[in-house]
């Protein structure tokens, strides 16, 4: 056996062949006094012993995508090693395994007791390695000072998943090593980051207070079930876990503070989605169907982040990355696992979307689930046409087109004049008015008739509350409806309020060029939210409730105000700062001012701005940017009714030349010039 360690880490200082808790399982049949569930398998043979990962004898669903970690139920199948070890824990604080590993595993626990509390248990510590790898590599668990006291007897829990796959252990020893230092905490809320703010009923502290709740949420003790760099999660009892959707959100408000931070997530997730042969990214970490096809991902908001952050980004090879994960990820939602053939809608169950009430594969085309694909191949055409792929920006554009005519065809009831969700075995709509059915705004896959059948709806405040709070995520009227407090339990997708269900309808409104309608609705959700970064809000009573500090709440809180309510947009590729505010009617006649916001351009620029509004189409836009300007543009847009004229001058009053015409707006005046320090623009 080989006994000379390679730790790439550094930690190790020690020959693991020359310690004195050394096992080399050399001899056939000798487990050297260890014991472990027969139906691991357990056999030594070829100086390794061989572990056998299956599944438990039961029928395995669609909710394997859930358990069983998250409802406690994994087995703790452990390798327990002979009593009477003797380790003084002070001394050595490594235990390392050789191991081969052709398995999805990722991640394992070392558990120990102590002559002091014999017979118990005394903590956990975990471990990661490399799964599916066919070549040896040398695990190590740093003990460290999470142990203590004189160590009796250690035991290894192998895998969390218990799907598949084989485990050969070369050799396991406990060895002395250097401390393993923490990884860099990445900064999302100093003060040197973090934007100011002045607006009138929104103060500073709360504001910086929502970059505090994403500060909660990072997670820097990485590699977790496959993700290699610190991430955000959800927050609060979710635990330090990766999540699909909840990572996607959280990066909306993180990519303002953190651009490389927001880099690395978008890099974790396309390391986690490449162990996966179908393309496809997992739910959350837990998955036990990671490393093989499956049915279930959840609600694609991947989509949405990682083109945000390849057009902002300087790398171009993770640009040309992140553009081939998102065209695998597609492979998956338009394969036949997802797809419907006859009406080319996409299908999915709870997570995948959240309004179904079936939890039954492949049945159900959700709005949500179907817009938020149609976005993917959008985005997802845009970055090929930046790349210079033409032939895959036109195919991918089609693909949008394609599903935009199957949600208007089957989506859509043309006897009440609403989108529903769709039942594609029994070809029927699931006829629950939900806050989806305005989900179709987004990038004009409603048409304009539509939008107009629509907005009423929207309008009524006895059916989604407007006017009163932001949007409530199933209509007031429907029987079904209900007002959840306390502890999430899923009743809260059936009344409550919730920023994921109000963002997606602002910049809908926003596409269709209802801009008086956005900032409405926009400034609802910010004054609604604000100092409550809670998981979602009770309809009645304005009361947070779920978790108290909830990450995707916050960054969103973060992108409503610096998107959509000061209307900031950047993209690296087309050189481009982009500003359009919708100031609502509580705000007009009052200055609003953001500042000390990064924007990633090539020389890190902090953007200064003030907007004063007086009526619809009059206003005092003032910009300043400070740091080394790059050779890019500025673009200010006003929204305005059917684009109406206007005089637009500088604050010389020097008149200036309106763009004839500004990519994905509707009814906005605008115009474009070279970027410089401090620009001044005025319509009136």
């Amino acid at each position: 056996m080989i006994n000379q360690s390679t730790d790439k880490e550094g930690f190790i200082n020690e020959n693991p062949g020359k310690s004195r808790w050394f096992w080399g399982f050399d001899k056939f049949r000798d487990r050297e006094g260890w014991t472990l569930p027969d139906i691991l398998n357990g056999t030594v043979s070829g100086g390794a012993l061989w572990l056998t990962i299956q599944s438990e004898p039961k029928k395995i669903g669609a909710d394997s995508t859930w358990a069983p970690q998250i409802w406690g139920q994994a087995p703790n199948y452990e390798l327990v090693s002979p009593k009477g070890l003797m380790v003084p824990s002070a001394q050595y604080g490594k235990i390392v395994l050789r191991l081969r590993n052709l398995s999805p595993e990722t991640d394992g626990f070392v558990r120990w007791q102590t002559t002091e509390k014999p017979g118990v248990d005394e903590g956990a510590v975990h471990f990661t390695m490399k799964p599916d790898c066919s070549e040896w590599q040398e695990v190590v668990c740093h003990m460290d000072n999470r142990w203590n006291g004189t160590i009796d007897q250690i035991k290894i829990q192998p895998a969390q998943m218990w799907r598949r796959g084989d485990i050969w252990i070369d050799w396991i020893t406990i060895i002395n090593g250097e401390v393993k230092k923490p990884i860099p905490r990445p900064d999302i809320c100093s003060d040197s980051i973090t934007p100011r703010i002045r607006i009138p009923g929104i103060t500073q502290r709360d504001f910086h207070d929502a970059f505090n709740v994403l500060d909660e949420c990072v997670i820097t003790e990485v590699p977790v079930n496959g993700f290699n760099y610190p991430f955000l999660s959800p927050g609060g009892a979710y635990g330090p876990n990766w999540w699909q959707l909840d990572g996607s959100l959280n990066v909306a408000g993180a990519k303002w503070v953190n651009q490389r931070f927001a880099e690395d997530i978008i890099r974790g997730y396309m390391e986690v989605q490449a162990q996966n042969p179908d393309g496809r990214i997992d739910l959350w970490g837990g998955s036990t169907i990671r490393g093989e096809v499956g049915d279930v991902s959840s609600l694609p908001k991947f989509f949405e982040a990682a083109y945000d952050v390849a057009r902002r980004t300087h790398d171009s090879f993770l640009e040309k990355a992140i553009y081939i994960s998102m065209k695998k990820y597609l492979e998956y939602w338009f394969s036949s696992a997802k797809r419907n053939q006859e009406t080319g809608l996409i299908t999915g169950v709870f997570e995948e979307t959240f309004s179904n009430s079936r939890q039954e594969v492949g049945g159900t085309a959700p709005i949500d689930l179907n817009v938020a694909v149609a976005e993917g191949c959008y985005n997802t055409s845009r970055l090929a046409d930046n790349l210079g792929e033409i032939s895959e920006a036109a195919r991918y554009l089609n693909d949008f087109k394609q599903l935009s005519a199957s949600i208007n065809k089957y989506l859509w009831s043309n006897e009440d004049k609403k989108y529903y969700n769709y039942f594609v075995r029994e070809t029927t709509f699931e006829k629950r008015l939900l806050s989806t059915t305005f989900e179709p705004f987004l990038l004009c896959i409603a048409p304009c008739d539509r939008v107009e059948k629509l907005i009423p709806v929207l309008l009524d405040p006895s059916i989604f509350n407007w006017g009163k709070r932001p949007v409530t995520s199933i209509a007031k009227t429907e029987k079904g409806y209900v007002e959840a407090t306390g502890v999430y339990d899923g009743r809260g997708f059936l009344g409550d309020i919730w920023t994921m269900k109000n963002l997606p309808i602002i910049n809908g409104l926003e596409d269709v060029g209802e801009h008086e309608l956005a900032a409405e609705l926009a400034w609802s959700t910010i004054k609604t939210f604000n100092a409550n970064f809670t998981e979602y809000i009770n309809t009645g009573t304005g009361s947070g409730e779920g978790q108290p500090r909830y990450g995707w709440t916050a960054s969103q809180y973060i992108q409503a105000v610096i998107e959509n309510l000061f209307g900031i947009d950047y993209d690296f590729h087309y050189k481009r700062l982009r500003i359009t505010p919708h100031i609502p009617k509580e705000l007009m006649n009052q200055e609003i001012e953001i500042s000390n916001l990064i924007i990633p351009a090539q020389n890190e620029l902090k953007l200064d701005l003030k907007v004063l509004q007086k009526k619809q189409g009059s206003a005092i836009i003032t910009i300043k940017l400070e740091g080394k300007l790059p050779e890019e543009i500025i673009e200010v847009c006003l929204p305005a009714k059917n684009e109406s004229k206007v005089t637009i001058v500088d604050n010389k009053g020097k008149k200036l030349q309106a763009a004839i015409q500004i990519d994905g707006f509707k009814n906005a005046n605008a115009v474009r010039m070279t970027m410089s320090d401090k620009i001044s623009v005025i319509f009136e």
